[in-house]
């Protein structure tokens, strides 16, 4: 019998959260990241097992380990050349996983995060503006650390954690792969 009502609860959308849900497009969120791009290459790159040792030791990796050894990168580009790239990503949250996209510019500072989707029921205000904001102009040097430089989103701890220890992550890939020695 409860399963049953379960069922219907699920059919009539009463149990919120357990879908999940698209809030971007990738092609769109490539557009806002970089609107004066006038072309977006896509890329797979496939970290070697030394580079992902390297990357998650700088990088401090604690609850999203690399589950994968290939990232999609979008290296963006205009008349002058390489503008930046977007990294898409995917962290564990508390219900379940969070699609992400990380513009970096060409020094390695984050231009923009962008949530593409998530299956959140109490992290979704990590998706908003108002906590995403918090990682523009950040680079490896900064601490990406919750209650240093990021502030979490209260009663979404364990998804604001995810999404910063990503970012962190995806700053040192991109360091150890593109960014060119000053």
């Amino acid at each position: 019998i409860i399963f049953l009502f379960f069922i219907l609860l699920s059919q009539t959308g009463a149990v919120a959260g357990l879908r999940a849900e698209e809030l971007m497009t990738v092609r769109t969120a490539l557009k806002d990241i970089f609107p004066q791009a006038t072309q977006i290459v896509p890329e797979a790159l496939t970290l070697t097992p030394a580079q992902i040792q390297t990357i998650e030791t700088k990088a401090r990796i604690e609850r999203n380990p690399f589950s994968e050894q290939e990232f999609r990168v979008h290296i963006a580009k205009n008349g002058s050349g390489v503008i930046g790239y977007a990294f898409e990503d995917t962290v564990k949250g508390k219900w379940g996983p969070i699609d992400y996209l990380l513009g970096i510019d060409q020094n390695g500072k984050v231009i923009k995060v962008i949530v593409l989707s998530y299956q959140e029921r109490r992290g979704r205000p990590t998706a908003k503006p108002r906590f995403l904001k918090q990682f523009i102009n950040k680079t490896t040097e900064d601490p990406l650390r919750l209650r240093k430089d990021i502030n979490g989103i209260s009663g979404a701890t364990v998804s604001s954690q995810a999404i910063t220890e990503g970012v962190r992550k995806l700053l040192n890939i991109f360091e150890e792969v593109y960014k060119i020695p000053a």
